[in-house]
């Protein structure tokens, strides 16, 4: 967690540094998406979870700090700064949501072209093994 005699100014840098990883990891997903790597964007999705985690324990400090303090000029500008990284993380959030929705739609489509061939299979064996026209069971 982080310490409440963090200040204004060093919360805003923190939530950079965690945004700053957090797009570096949505981009690895995104590439690793456009290579169909579905399972390597998953494990990097987990590690996702955690900096957002992190980014929440920051957000909820600098609520607490709130309107308390008369915030500076360097201070407004980082948090534009801040502003900026949410909006680059949200635009390839959406992108990689995507993609991983077209990721599972294509799992789904493979699954159920397998469950079909193998019903298929599993009812041609049977109808070609209980014949009594053939005289065997």
């Amino acid at each position: 967690m982080i310490s409440s005699k963090h200040s204004f100014k060093q919360l805003l840098e923190k939530k950079i540094q965690y945004l700053d990883s957090l797009i570096t990891n949505l981009k690895r997903e995104e590439e690793l998406l456009s290579y169909r790597d579905a399972d390597s964007a998953v494990k990097i999705e987990f590690k996702n979870e955690i900096i957002v985690r992190k980014l929440e324990a920051v957000d909820r400090e600098l609520w607490e700090k709130g309107d308390k303090e008369i915030h500076t000029e360097e201070e407004i500008a980082i948090s534009e700064t801040v502003f900026q990284r949410l909006d680059e993380a949200r635009n390839l959030q959406e992108k990689v949501q995507e993609l991983l929705v077209f990721e599972m739609n294509e799992s789904k489509k493979e699954y159920w072209e397998f469950s079909i061939k193998r019903r298929l299979k599993s009812h041609l064996v049977q109808s070609s093994g209980l014949s009594w026209t053939k005289n065997y069971c």
